[in-house]
């Protein structure tokens, strides 16, 4: 095996896990009640919608990593797309995204661990909880992707019946007359409603990263997208449905986050919030652990590339597991942890900052898909994408503002380190023509051509 390459081990198994565990979370616990709060029954044409919409959304992903399976993930499709040098910008502003949001799922995850077990506690106290869910996961990812996916596997597994009996429990006893109106708030509810929604399906790109590491990616990667978009559609619709037959609309923030263990009340017949508390700290945690892991291989594929430090590059003999890349989350992480402790403020904050940031990488993954995807259909699939990305981005207000200056930051890092790397005489992205890309050796033959017409402008622009 070549030096800082990753070993192909996971199969369509172990990518439905990550994709499931990447998505799921707060799009089963707390969204279905607050878009039912939002819009009533109007909420389910959004979940409708969007449970359609995220699988055209989460194949233009699979297509570009079955075309560059790397752990770059966005930034190496903006690379091969527009250049070295947007690949670069795009590169930092992924990596600035990923570890101030990030956060958020740990953070939401000790909130619940300590309303379970000690109810009350400061927010400081659920930032410092948070933290430790944190450095467990950061903990587990050194292990391996092997023991990581398991423990995945197995945890996914049992949570996910538990959830499908609180489902199947709670849902008789609601009444389809809560269905009525239909619209009780009106039609114009239904953008923001799609936008709450939207929450929910973040994640479809995480997979993208863990590219460098998927058996024969061309195969793997279309049916593990096809296996999780179905499970995740299911149970979301399913959490949905349960929630509007059953609880009450209009419900205040504090009941918004404790629908859950509502639902396991009125399941079970009997006060279950602690249990409902934990189950969802679980949940949570196995995302938590999931984003992590992908959040480790840009680092990792970035300092293969110098874009950070080439140390954190180092891969564990044993393992084969970017150990330096994972430890640099803890303090990638504390800065946005320390900034909230110093505040005191809530995971809340990190939501409204993000929500377009994550919605301009989605924009920069479409748009280089326009230029390197070739069949018909996926070119139509991309149009869609991208035209709804665009559409929702209004939707953002303030958040477009730290988008905007997030990706302004990372375009200024990458020019101060392109003229210093111009100044030392060292090869610069300009200079440079050769592909970063780890060489797909998984892929079917039929994609040669493909991969000749997609590195002729390399060889044309080295000859010139």
């Amino acid at each position: 095996m070549a030096a800082n390459v990753l070993r192909r081990h996971i199969g369509v198994p172990g990518l439905v896990v990550h994709y499931l565990t990447s998505v799921l979370g707060v799009g089963l616990l707390v969204i279905p009640v607050l878009a039912w709060s939002t819009a009533g029954p109007l909420s389910l044409l959004a979940w409708a919608v969007l449970i359609v919409y995220s699988y055209p959304f989460a194949l233009v992903f699979a297509e570009l990593s079955t075309l560059h399976p790397t752990s770059k993930g966005v930034a190496q499709f903006v690379e091969v797309a527009f250049g070295r040098r947007a690949g670069r910008i795009a590169a930092l502003y992924l990596l600035m995204t990923l570890l101030a949001a990030n956060p958020v799922l740990g953070l939401i995850a000790g909130r619940y661990l300590l309303a379970a077990l000690a109810p009350g506690a400061s927010n400081r106290a659920s930032l410092a909880a948070g933290a430790v869910v944190i450095l467990c996961c950061v903990a587990l990812n050194l292990l391996g992707v092997r023991v990581s996916g398991r423990v995945q596997l197995t945890v996914l597994a049992v949570v996910t019946v538990f959830l499908c009996a609180v489902i199947v429990l709670a849902l008789p006893q609601g009444s389809t007359a809560r269905l009525q109106p239909f619209a009780p708030h009106g039609w114009a509810v239904l953008g923001d409603t799609l936008l709450i929604c939207f929450f929910g399906f973040i994640g479809w790109e995480n997979a993208a990263p863990i590219a460098e590491e998927v058996r024969d990616p061309a195969r793997t990667f279309p049916r593990g997208i096809l296996y999780a978009v179905c499970v995740v559609g299911v149970l979301y619709f399913a959490m949905a449905l349960t929630v509007a037959l059953t609880l009450p609309a209009g419900q205040s923030a504090q009941e918004q986050l404790t629908g859950f263990t509502r639902l396991l009340r009125l399941a079970t017949g009997s006060d279950h919030t602690t249990l409902g508390y934990l189950v969802a700290a679980v949940l949570l945690v196995l995302t938590t652990n999931a984003w992590c892991l992908g959040t480790s291989r840009v680092v990792f594929a970035l300092a293969r590339e110098g874009v950070v430090p080439r140390a954190l590059s180092r891969l564990s003999p044993r393992t084969a597991t970017p150990y330096r890349a994972v430890l640099a989350l803890v303090p990638g992480y504390s800065l946005t942890l320390g900034l909230l402790a110093v505040t005191d403020s809530n995971e809340s904050v990190l939501i409204k900052a993000s929500s377009a940031a994550y919605l301009l990488v989605f924009l920069l993954a479409f748009v280089s898909a326009l230029r390197l995807v070739r069949s018909a259909a996926m070119r139509w699939t991309t149009r869609l994408v991208t035209a709804v990305t665009v559409l929702m981005l209004p939707f953002m207000g303030v958040s477009v503002g730290y988008a905007a200056g997030m990706f302004a930051a990372a375009a200024l890092i990458e020019t101060w380190q392109f003229r210093r790397e111009r100044a030392r005489g060292r090869p610069t992205p300009a200079d440079s023509v050769a592909s970063t890309a780890v060489p797909n050796t998984s892929a079917p033959r039929h994609r040669s051509h493909h991969d000749r017409r997609e590195n002729r402008p390399h060889h044309d622009r080295t000859e010139r």
